[in-house]
């Protein structure tokens, strides 16, 4: 969004575009293994790489979110504007996979922790309440809980910090002083450990995904010349690296991979940084809308493909060669994420969004009334 118009942003739309295939494309061609999908002669091409868009996406947010926050007059409509602009299409998307999932056949590949089990009503209960630790209904609603702690993580802050530039620079010194909690925990994991602390710590801190925050953050405050803001982009440009070639590795443990994973990621922040500073991005007719139109309805596409994609690809692999099977997926589930952010994604945010401020009133006026606390 444009900050002083609130117009759409072909730029960030073509960012977004980009997250999202490299997401959706990992997922329908590296995500889980071949011959459990089916899949029979030559397969596509793996964009293994793909599972960074997600980190791509926080930088994203930090960058818009930040927007909404010097927008927003009160720190209750920054959290309404948030939840209107996320729960509604969640929730939606939430009941309609937990329903296809009862009447067609998702594939369980218990080997690649995809969908062990069929989701339960207390799954899908527990999903609408943003709480799971795996169980989710459809893989790709992890981040929904990591964006939704974000979101109440800076709106604290921004209550203690009203001034929005010292709110950054503190933001970024706190991602910096938790992710490396995480770093030790998972070299620990990659050198023969348990994985529990690791993923305690990311689930209960978001941790790893913090700097990618920052990044998107210090991308919109950040003044080119600023020596505390360079080096803040610094610092936390290093803990990201560190992040995605660490998580790279306890995938797979192809050190190439992993790091050119790392650059495409850290070349993928570097243009988001450069775009805040003001540098004119690259242009290409036809295509940089193209991509933008994906970025438009990136959102309902992450929240509905996975578990859709997974279907229709162990069905289509049957009687078609991979690469033509992943051709329709993309696209039946692209089409399908338009028609889902027509009819939901859009249409529910102003409803929302005066629930939210109705609620978040409420409260206030009951911590009003209760008087105030006494240590």
């Amino acid at each position: 969004m444009s900050p002083t118009s609130g117009k759409r942003v072909e730029t960030i739309d073509v960012f977004r575009g980009l997250a999202i295939l490299m997401v959706v494309l990992y997922h329908f061609t590296a995500r889980l293994p071949a011959e459990a999908m089916n899949v029979a002669g030559m397969p596509a091409p793996p964009v293994f790489f793909g599972w960074a868009g997600v980190y791509f996406f926080f930088a994203i947010s930090g960058y818009c979110i930040y927007l909404t926050l010097e927008r927003s007059a009160t720190i209750s409509l920054f959290l309404a504007r948030r939840f209107s602009r996320l729960y509604p299409a969640f929730l939606a998307a939430a009941l309609f996979l937990f329903a296809y999932g009862l009447i067609a056949p998702v594939p369980s590949i218990p080997a690649a922790d995809f969908h062990e089990r069929p989701s339960t009503l207390v799954d899908l209960v527990l999903n609408l309440l943003v709480v799971g630790d795996g169980r989710w209904v459809n893989g790709s609603f992890w981040s929904i809980a990591v964006e939704i702690k974000f979101y109440i993580g800076l709106g604290l802050l921004a209550l203690l910090v009203p001034d929005r530039q010292k709110l950054a620079t503190l933001f970024a010194w706190l991602s910096l002083a938790a992710a490396p909690f995480w770093l030790l925990a998972m070299g620990y994991a990659l050198g023969g450990g348990s994985h529990l602390p690791q993923k305690l710590i990311g689930l209960a801190t978001i941790a790893p995904y913090l700097p990618f925050f920052a990044i998107g953050i210090l991308a919109r405050t950040h003044r080119p010349g600023s020596p505390l803001g360079a080096l803040l982009l610094a610092l936390c440009f290093v803990e990201g690296a560190a992040v995605i070639f660490m998580t790279a590795l306890d995938g797979s443990p192809d050190v190439p991979a992993a790091a050119l994973t790392t650059l495409i990621t850290m070349g993928l922040l570097g243009a988001l940084v450069a775009f805040g500073a003001g540098v004119p991005m690259p242009h290409v007719p036809g295509l940089s809308r193209t991509v933008a139109a994906l970025g438009f309805v990136s959102f309902s596409w992450y929240l509905v493909h996975e578990n859709l994609g997974a279907s229709f690809l162990f069905n289509l692999n049957r009687v078609m060669p991979n690469t033509l099977a992943v051709l329709l997926t993309v696209g039946a589930t692209l089409l399908i994420a338009w028609v889902f952010s027509q009819l939901v994604e859009w249409r529910f945010r102003k409803p929302f969004e005066a629930f939210a401020l109705k609620l978040l009133g409420a409260v206030a006026a009951r911590f009003r009334r209760a008087g105030p606390v006494r240590a």
